[in-house]
C-alpha cells in the first residue's frame, strides 16, 4: 500500500453556496423524486390529470332518459305516454247546487248533527265549508226565502213592536190623588 501524505488543508468546511439555476434544478429533481406514484384522487374519476373542468368528458345523452319505453312489443307510444289529469270542468251554479244537495256525505253529517252526535275536526270543517258554499249558491241564484226572514216569529214580533214604539213611561205610572 502506498502511503498518502497528510496535508494541513482540510478541504471544504461548509456547504458550497449554489447559484440560482442549480438551486432550482435541484428542487425540481427532488419534487419529481417525491412524486413517483399515481395522481391523487379516486380510481373512479373519469377526468385526466390536473384541474378538473378542463378535460371534461361529454355524457352519453341516452343515459338517464325519462322517455317512456314500450315494455310490450305490440304497444304503441301513445299508450305509454303519461296520463294527463283532466281538469274538472267548471260547473254552473245550478249544477253545483244540485250536486251539493245530492251529496251523501253532507246528508249523513247533517243527520248526525241533528241527532246530537259530535263530529271530529276534519268533518266539522268540511261541513262548515260546504254549508257556506251552499249558502253562497242560494244567494247567487236568489233562491233564499226573503219572506221567512222578514216575518219574525210571534214572540219576536211583540218584542220588536215594543222596541219600536215610542212609549212614555210616565203614562204607566200610578198617580195618587192627594186630595
Amino acid at each position: 500500500m502506498t502511503r498518502i501524505k497528510k496535508t494541513r488543508n482540510p478541504g471544504r468546511i461548509g456547504a458550497r453556496k449554489e447559484n440560482r439555476e442549480t438551486a432550482e434544478q435541484g428542487r425540481e429533481r427532488k419534487r419529481k423524486a417525491r412524486r413517483k406514484g399515481l395522481a391523487p384522487g379516486s380510481r373512479h374519476n373519469q377526468g385526466g390529470e390536473g384541474g378538473g373542468g378542463a378535460t371534461r368528458v361529454e355524457k352519453d345523452p341516452r343515459l338517464g332518459s325519462r322517455k317512456p319505453v314500450a315494455l310490450v312489443p305490440g304497444e304503441d307510444k301513445a299508450a305509454v305516454a303519461r296520463v294527463r289529469v283532466a281538469k274538472p270542468e267548471a260547473l254552473t251554479p245550478e249544477q253545483e247546487l244540485e250536486r251539493l244537495e245530492n251529496d251523501e256525505r253532507l246528508n249523513t253529517l247533517l243527520d248526525r248533527v241533528e241527532a246530537g252526535d259530535k263530529l271530529d275536526r276534519e268533518d266539522a270543517a268540511w261541513l262548515d265549508r260546504t254549508l257556506a258554499r251552499h249558502q253562497q249558491l242560494l244567494e247567487q241564484l236568489d233562491l233564499l226565502d226573503d219572506e221567512a226572514d222578514a216575518a219574525p216569529a210571534d214572540g219576536d214580533d211583540l218584542w220588536s213592536r215594543f222596541m219600536d214604539a215610542e212609549l212614555d213611561p210616565a203614562q204607566y205610572q200610578d198617580k195618587e190623588d192627594k186630595s
